[in-house]
């Protein structure tokens, strides 16, 4: 690999200056150890135990020397099934965006769809991605959110789910939307739904399941992260065990844990993935468990009183750093990387992001923990790097 393919590989302007603590990805499986580099540096970057680095090259103890050439060793890939949220455009941006990921995608959920108070759906100009997707063998799904003029409204949902005659009405209208749309299903998107609406959110889903499933079409609902099924108490609303009796797939949106309204962090500390996983696969079948990913960035601005923040693509993180030639530290407890640059009004900005260090430690909980699939928001935000490493770690169904 030439040093162009190199650039382009980690999303790198040609003859673009590298940083201290940058990420790279380097095709093959040799590494040639450089001063300072120890065996559970090594092992941490590359997502697997000290005992099988050694075990690969037959290191009797943890002494290696700069030069010595170590073999990395790696997993059998694995079977997932990846979904992603797909933000419509265009035509011709909707060909582009499907052709340029299908690769590395099952199926594409088209966001987003919307219900009135009436339980009728608000339609989206999604300009034929459903039909350029099924074209490329990849299986579109219709994104349902509870988006109102108010945010994310729990009240909507309570109003549509709590009258029986107004829920069947919106069951039915979610069907027709599949039926007239060519959708191979829906995923429900509803946030911040009460701990007191727990029960009506579950009669909704076992009726929607039950309208859907004998046409073919299927169900999938993104749910925010639990440790417990009161863990944390403002997430009880959503039943994972019950819910999981009914979907199809349960998407996990494990990422979020630090947010542009609150303190700077990481966005998805693997110690917490790590606990949401445990808890779903005791009460869910693993293989309807979907790991979601986050690929974007979240930059904010570090002032004396208040922190602000703001969101965008992985790739413009990587543009900053090399921009500003801002070292990139990585939080080995969170697994997760960051830097800081002054802006040209002299304002410190603090970014946390994802790098191959830290999707290769999140790809390899879907192995490790026997999960159906992954998936991300959204479509068109991540780097060269994700697909790359997504194609080495797995068989994408």
């Amino acid at each position: 690999m030439n040093k162009d393919e190199l650039a382009k590989l980690n999303g790198l302007a040609k003859n673009m200056g590298l940083v201290p603590g940058q990420a790279m990805l380097i095709p093959g499986s040799t590494y040639i150890v450089q001063t300072g580099d120890s065996v559970w540096e090594i092992a941490k970057r590359n997502a697997i135990s000290e005992e099988t680095l050694m075990n690969q090259n037959g290191l009797k103890n943890r002494v290696i020397v700069p030069g010595q050439k170590l073999n990395i060793p790696h997993p059998p890939k694995v079977d997932v099934w990846t979904g992603t949220y797909f933000v419509p455009k265009d035509k011709n941006a909707n060909t582009w965006m499907i052709n340029n990921y299908k690769s590395t995608l099952s199926g594409i959920f088209v966001f987003e769809y919307k219900p009135d108070v009436q339980g009728n759906l608000i339609e989206v100009q999604e300009n034929e991605a459903h039909k350029i997707a099924w074209k490329k063998n990849l299986t579109p799904y219709a994104t349902l959110s509870n988006l109102s003029e108010k945010g994310f409204d729990p009240d909507l949902i309570h109003t549509l789910m709590s009258t029986d005659w107004l829920r069947q009405k919106f069951v039915n209208n979610i069907y027709s939307l599949l039926d007239s749309h060519d959708y191979k299903g829906v995923v429900i998107g509803f946030e911040q739904v009460r701990p007191k609406d727990r029960s009506l959110l579950n009669q909704f889903i076992k009726e929607l399941a039950q309208k859907l499933h004998p046409a073919g079409m299927e169900v999938m609902m993104a749910v925010p992260p639990k440790k417990g099924d009161q863990d944390p108490s403002y997430s009880a609303g959503y039943d994972y065990q019950t819910l999981g009796k009914y979907l199809d797939r349960l998407f996990l949106m494990t990422y979020d844990w630090h947010w542009p309204g609150g303190p700077s962090g990481p966005i998805a500390p693997i110690a917490e993935v790590k606990a949401t996983l445990d808890y779903a696969v005791s009460v869910v079948d693993r293989k309807k468990l979907m790991l979601g990913i986050p690929q974007y960035a979240y930059d904010w601005t570090i002032k004396e009183k208040k922190q602000s923040g703001k969101a965008y693509s992985t790739q413009h993180a990587i543009d900053l750093y090399t921009g500003y030639q801002s070292a990139v530290h990585y939080d080995e407890k969170a697994a997760a990387p960051w830097f800081r640059y002054v802006d040209n009004k002299g304002i410190l900005h603090e970014v946390w992001f994802e790098d191959p260090r830290s999707l290769l430690v999140k790809f390899r909980l879907v192995g490790q923990y026997g999960l159906g699939g992954m998936g991300c928001w959204h479509l068109g935000l991540t780097m060269p790097q994700t697909e790359e490493i997504l194609q080495e770690e797995f068989n994408v169904q």
